[in-house]
Parts: C-alpha cells; sequence; structure tokens
C-alpha cells in the first residue's frame, strides 16, 4: 500500500471503532489526539492526509456522520436553514429533493410548507432519524441511502434542489451542470457551505470556493449569491460561507 493508503486505513479502523462524537472537528480532534497519543512522529502531517484524502475518498463519510447522528447533542442547528426558506418564500410548493439532507431539519421543513419532498443522505443513522422524525411531524418524505454521486436526479424533474452544507463537488461544472439539468424551467438550487478559495492553506473537507461555486452555475440566472461572513448552522461559528440561489432559465 502506498503511504496515503495506509493512513487512510488507519483512519477508517479508528472511526469504526471510536466512541459517538458530536460534529466533524470534534472527530477531527479526537483522531489527532489518538495520533498525539500513540506518539506518531508528525500528527499534524499525518491528519493532514486524512483531510485530504476526504475530499477524494467517499468510504469514511457514512461511518464518520453515523457516529454524528448517533450522537446525543450533534452540533447542528436543529432549525430549517434561513436562507432556504427566504428562497422558498412566495414561491408555489412542488417537487423538492434534499442533497445530503442528514437528519432531515430542511427536508421536513419543506414538506411541512407544502412541498413533495425527496431526500438522500450516505449515513442510515441521518435517514432513519428523518423517516421518523418527518412521520411523528404527520408529513411525507421519501428517504434514500446514496451517494451524491450514485443517486439518480432525473432530467426536469424537481422544482428545487436544496444542498445545504452538503458535499464540496457542488461546485464542481459537471455537477451543477447535472443539478441543473434535473431542474424544471425555473426551479432553483440552494446552496450554503462552509467556504475558502481553492489555493487556501488547511481547508476543510467541505469547503468550497465561491468563485468556482458562482462560475459553476453562470449558465443559471443568479437570485442570490454571497461570499460571506455568517454563522454556520454546522458546529455554530462565525466562520466564510458560500451561499447561492440559481434559477434554471426557461
Amino acid at each position: 500500500m502506498t503511504d496515503d493508503d495506509v493512513v487512510w486505513a488507519d483512519y477508517l479502523a479508528w472511526l469504526r471503532q471510536t466512541e459517538d462524537l458530536n460534529d466533524p472537528a470534534e472527530v477531527f480532534r479526537a483522531y489527532g489526539r489518538t495520533l498525539d497519543g500513540r506518539g506518531i512522529p508528525d500528527p499534524k502531517a499525518h491528519l493532514g492526509v486524512v483531510l485530504r484524502l476526504m475530499r477524494e475518498r467517499p468510504d469514511a463519510w457514512p461511518l464518520m456522520f453515523d457516529k454524528i447522528f448517533r450522537s446525543a447533542a450533534p452540533r447542528f442547528t436543529p432549525a430549517p436553514n434561513r436562507l432556504l426558506l427566504d428562497a422558498i418564500a412566495g414561491r408555489a410548493p412542488g417537487e423538492a429533493l434534499e442533497v445530503a439532507m442528514g437528519q432531515g431539519r430542511n427536508a421536513i421543513a419543506l414538506a411541512r410548507a407544502g412541498w413533495r419532498v425527496t431526500g438522500f443522505d450516505v449515513s442510515p443513522e441521518g435517514v432513519a432519524i428523518a423517516a421518523a422524525d418527518a412521520a411523528e411531524a404527520g408529513v411525507a418524505l421519501a428517504t434514500h441511502i446514496e451517494t451524491v454521486d450514485r443517486f439518480d436526479y432525473g432530467d426536469t424533474r424537481w422544482d428545487l434542489i436544496a444542498v445545504i452544507y452538503g458535499p464540496g463537488l457542488i461546485a464542481q461544472p459537471a455537477f451543477a451542470a447535472r443539478l441543473v439539468r434535473a431542474l424544471r424551467p425555473g426551479g432553483i438550487v440552494v446552496v450554503e457551505s462552509f467556504a475558502s478559495p481553492a489555493a487556501a492553506p488547511n481547508r476543510r473537507p467541505v469547503d468550497i470556493d465561491p468563485v468556482d461555486l458562482l462560475q459553476a452555475y453562470a449558465a443559471c440566472r443568479i437570485r442570490r449569491f454571497e461570499d460571506t461572513e455568517g454563522v454556520s448552522d454546522w458546529t455554530p461559528q462565525t466562520t466564510s460561507l458560500a451561499r447561492l440561489v440559481a434559477e434554471r432559465r426557461a
């Protein structure tokens, strides 16, 4: 195995046996403490490899988020995302998709507002909680355990696609084109994400470059775009965020 493979195998093995943790930052801190405890010569470099590979390899995400969603107090706001609520204000409900829905806080809010909602996530724990919470709320929610690259988005199928603190590839042109094709004319993509320039050091695995995001949806009508500082929904903190509402042209 290459050095990257050795580091990655170690991280996956640690994830499988570690206790439940409350958010991604805590997961990485806990793994860093484990590396320190083992006397790894350069634990920061080791952890840096893990953070880089999180962008390239999908197999850690379900393990990590199962741990987070099983925890007693996952560190994200339980309220629906404000950008998403603003985006649907005054818009007639239709077919909505939430990508990487987690425990379903946004999907359930959309269903309560009259939308016919489908949501998917890589975490079986998150999807199970979303389905149970939707049933308790008395709303319909179609749920799937799936990855962003394998989900069938269809063509001209959705009036709304929400990607709220989802995967970093949301800013990649090929993936953006896939989502736009899946929208009906006049449908919108709503994105909020942690952000940083593509060349910035020590980026979070989910960071997107706001410039890349805007360019990826250049064929759409941009209803709202922000490259800003704000309080995040995940691990609530003041940090760099990118926000976008892009509408498919008729």
